[in-house]
């Protein structure tokens, strides 16, 4: 995870408090316990890919998906998360919050769900306050803080349990398809050389502090993003899902560091959209911008995805990216998959 929690720690008596009042909104024979990684993460990766499924929704999980952002930099799954089991022992439900407390853009992230064979009872809207509860404790010393909570594109019944809450959509995202069926693309690197007064470097060869400097800097202006911290930064190298070796750097002739592309692969999803490669961030030094870069490495990462045995590539992408970045993956060939909305409460302007 890139969210970090308070420095300020919450008495152990709220913590229960908490947890009591869950307990007591639940029906007859459900339970609400702290979350344990070890004894949890495989029920709760089948948790929420069964809502996936429920809805539509094509992306899954991984249990090493989840693992990392349960054990992530800044995460305590014992305080921060909380899982509901029904009577019969399986887990009926769950809930986190994270807090990103940084002094410029603090906030808090809730996330959670309900198995399809639980719904309809209220164990949603009771997780949603027990999160909302605990966000508010992480945020407490910081000024002008919001909540945010994210659902995938399809899933009505959570956003309007968000909506009923106060909650509002306030950013759209994503998710881009390239089928290589659809769209001719090489397989030799040499159709898509490196301009002059740039050289390509591969992630293995670079200063990984410098491109975390680089990849912080493109960013900065983003909707939402914080700088990436050198733990942060080396968690996020080292997922299950990336790919360093099918990564590439730019560098210009002096070997500074001006653009970046980060692979990764998440073979869960082979049955829903079929053997894919992904861009799982794409960047570019803002004064380097606009002279074709994040194209040409665009264009180098299908070429390797192609010569692989892909069937295609697939990115995220904020809807309203200021740089228009899905301006430039339908440009490519790149279409709409699916997606996800973005709910706040509180004041969206600095988030």
């Amino acid at each position: 995870m890139f969210c970090r929690t308070s420095d300020y720690p919450i008495p152990m008596s709220q913590t229960l408090e908490r947890l009591i009042r869950l307990s007591n909104a639940l029906p007859a024979g459900f339970t609400a316990l702290t979350c344990d990684v070890e004894r949890d993460v495989a029920e709760l990766t089948t948790l929420t890919n069964a809502n996936y499924h429920a809805v539509g929704y094509p992306l899954l999980y991984s249990e090493g998906d989840l693992r990392e952002d349960l054990t992530g930099s800044g995460m305590d799954a014992a305080s921060q998360a909380i899982v509901v089991r029904a009577p019969t022992g399986a887990i009926a439900g769950w809930a986190w919050a994270i807090g990103a407390t940084d002094a410029e853009k603090p906030r808090a992230y809730l996330d959670g769900g309900v198995h399809p064979l639980f719904q309809g009872i209220g164990l949603g809207r009771n997780l949603f306050a027990w999160s909302r509860d605990r966000a508010e404790e992480l945020l407490a010393p910081f000024e002008g803080a919001t909540i945010q909570a994210q659902t995938v594109e399809p899933d009505k019944r959570t956003q309007r349990l968000y909506e009923a809450a106060g909650m509002r959509p306030i950013r759209y995202y994503s998710e881009m398809l390239l089928r290589f069926a659809d769209r001719p693309t090489s397989s030799k690197l040499s159709d898509a050389p490196i301009p002059a007064g740039y050289q390509s470097l591969g992630i293995a060869d670079v200063d990984l502090e410098a491109l975390r400097v680089l990849k912080n800097h493109c960013f900065a202006d983003h909707w939402g993003t914080s700088s990436m911290t050198p733990i942060e930064w080396r968690e996020y190298l080292a997922a299950e899902s990336a790919r360093p070796a099918l990564g590439e750097v730019i560098a210009n002739a002096n070997g500074e560091l001006v653009a970046y592309q980060l692979t990764g692969a998440f073979p869960q999803d082979t049955d829903t959209v079929g053997h894919v490669l992904w861009v799982n961030n794409l960047g570019v030094h803002r004064e380097h911008r606009n002279r074709g870069l994040a194209r040409l490495l665009l264009e180098r990462h299908l070429i390797r995805a192609q010569a692989d045995g892909y069937e295609g590539s697939m990115l995220g992408v904020d809807a309203a990216s200021l740089t228009g970045a899905n301006k430039l993956y339908e440009s490519i060939g790149y279409k709409h998959h699916s997606g996800a909305v973005r709910f706040i409460l509180g004041d969206a302007e600095f988030s």
